[in-house]
């Protein structure tokens, strides 16, 4: 049987409105909530810094504090010419051995930390935080909305020391910059985070992709 021309055309009519309904829908789809985790630290390079600092440090603070003590249980050995000659070395040896442990400190909490940013569509929030041994330290929140775009800025220096040896440093800057109607424009650094990725300037890229904002890449060398 022939088929009528009116249901013909109401069958197209049905099939483009159907099509484009589709397209809406994922048009109208949020994006998806995500989260960035930096990479753990080496352990190599933990143990080579507690190797390198925290030894000596433990060896030569260890030794003025044992020093100290001794002097103050042996009241024979504080007064005798060998302590008068050895005491400020031995207050020395204290306060280095504090100092370079206190530095190792420092260093650790900087490459043991966790970095996380959470994109979430979801609530219209982006989060950064920053744990050490799963204490959190660091957290900052801002308006995802608020987003503008993110910059990723690398610098490469050169220095050069009197025997003529060349030593190239770079560092790594990436700011999320927004702008609030009641605070005007603000900035979240996840510079921490970009940093401990081997590919940075790919990580940023991504990072902005998810929070749906242009990358701007700055390099100086």
């Amino acid at each position: 049987m022939e088929e009528k021309w009116w249901n013909s055309e109401e069958t197209d009519h049905a099939t483009a409105d159907d099509s484009g309904s589709d397209m809406n829908d994922e048009l109208l789809r949020p994006q998806p909530d995500k989260d960035f985790t930096s990479d753990p630290a080496s352990v190599v390079g933990i143990l080579a810094i507690l190797l390198f600092f925290g030894l000596p440090g433990i060896i030569i603070g260890g030794g003025g504090i044992v020093s100290l003590y001794i002097s103050i249980m042996d009241p024979d050995f504080a007064e005798s010419i060998l302590w008068v000659a050895w005491e400020p070395l031995a207050i020395f040896m204290s306060l280095f051995g504090l100092l370079i442990i206190g530095l190792l400190r420092m260093v650790l909490v900087k490459i043991m930390s966790v970095h996380r940013l959470r994109v979430k569509h979801s609530t219209d929030l982006l989060v950064f935080d920053s744990t050490y041994r799963g204490r959190e330290f660091h957290s900052e929140e801002r308006r995802l909305s608020e987003a503008v775009y993110l910059e990723y800025r690398e610098t490469t220096r050169q220095t050069t020391d009197s025997e003529g040896r060349s030593t190239t440093h770079t560092s790594i800057r990436a700011d999320v910059h927004g702008r609030s109607s009641e605070e005007g424009e603000w900035k979240l650094r996840i510079g921490d985070l970009v940093e401990s990725y081997q590919s940075k300037q790919k990580k940023a890229q991504e990072i902005a992709d998810a929070i749906g904002i242009e990358l701007e890449v700055r390099i100086r060398r």
